[in-house]
């Protein structure tokens, strides 16, 4: 079996890559806009390409059987004042992605969403039949994903199932002012800077380890089953807990800052779905994996 993933050498996509590479061929398909060639696991083809470009996109999925489409523009806040990159990749390079693997006869799609489709919650946990009601440019692009996996396994008969991944953790989570507050707050921490917290800090999320999503990738992927699942922890933790956690472990303090545009309150996922259809079930405990995810940022840093 043949597996591409594009966006495979960053963040989530590397993790993926890691989990098939017994499973059968694995080409990573990359732009290395933000993705590193260091991080594509040994053993899988790696092609330098970018989803916006039909032609590369369609050359990479010759002979391919499932496709793990993660390549993307990720911010929720960053898609405010980054229009035109979040239409050019989101948009037009995931519609991109979807005729290719129509063209190439591919048999399922993978797609990445995101937890942003529901926008503020109206009731927690949030279930996959809670109106979506994004606010932001970011959220708007996974819909429509979520849009074309459906009118693609409809019209086309491509399996298609849509993950909508929660505050994703773990090593390889490239630093940034818009993604990954526990990435963010361990560099500040390991930097000697304080740990820059937007709005009160009594926002919660739903925090789920990389591996999690890596392996509800996978289980997506060999499964009878199609449709929308919530992948996330389970639980929701405060912005605040997080940060005092890391200021626990590596000393620091909080500096409190304006809350940016379309941040919601509270966040978590109902992720009965997932275990039900996909026997997905979720391992990470952050208070137990971050003094593995510090010693990575230590080594990273030195």
């Amino acid at each position: 079996m043949k597996f591409l993933i594009t966006g495979g050498a960053g963040f989530i996509g590397s993790h993926i890559a890691e989990e098939l590479i017994n499973k059968g061929e694995v080409v990573v398909f990359d732009n290395l806009s933000v993705g590193k060639k260091e991080f594509v696991p040994d053993g899988c083809s790696f092609i330098k390409g970018d989803i916006k470009n039909k032609e590369e996109i369609s050359n990479a999925m010759k002979g391919v059987d499932i496709v793990f489409h993660n390549a993307a523009f990720v911010s929720i806040r960053g898609s405010f004042e980054k229009i035109r990159e979040v239409l050019e990749n989101n948009f037009l390079g995931t519609l991109n992605v979807f005729e290719s693997a129509k063209d190439n006869n591919v048999g399922k799609i993978i797609f990445a969403s995101s937890m942003d489709v529901y926008g503020e919650p109206q009731h927690l946990p949030v279930d996959e039949n809670h109106p979506l009601n994004t606010k932001s440019l970011y959220g708007l692009g996974k819909i429509t994903g979520e849009m074309l996996c459906k009118t693609f396994e409809e019209k086309y008969g491509i399996k298609c199932t849509a993950l909508r991944y929660f505050n994703t953790y773990g090593i390889r989570q490239t630093p940034s002012p818009y993604v990954g507050v526990i990435t963010t707050f361990i560099v500040q921490a390991l930097g000697k800077k304080p740990l820059t917290v937007h709005g009160d800090g009594n926002q919660t999320r739903d925090y789920v380890w990389v591996k999690d999503v890596a392996r509800a990738n996978v289980l997506a992927a060999f499964s009878k089953e199609s449709g929308v699942f919530n992948i996330g922890s389970g639980e929701e933790m405060s912005v605040n807990q997080i940060a005092d956690l890391i200021i626990i472990s590596l000393d620091g303090e909080k500096v409190y800052l304006e809350n940016p545009l379309g941040e919601i309150k509270r966040m978590r996922a109902d992720i009965s779905r997932a275990k039900r259809l996909l026997d997905y079930n979720p391992k990470g405990r952050l208070v137990e994996i971050l003094p593995d995810l510090i010693e990575w940022w230590q080594n990273k840093i030195r």
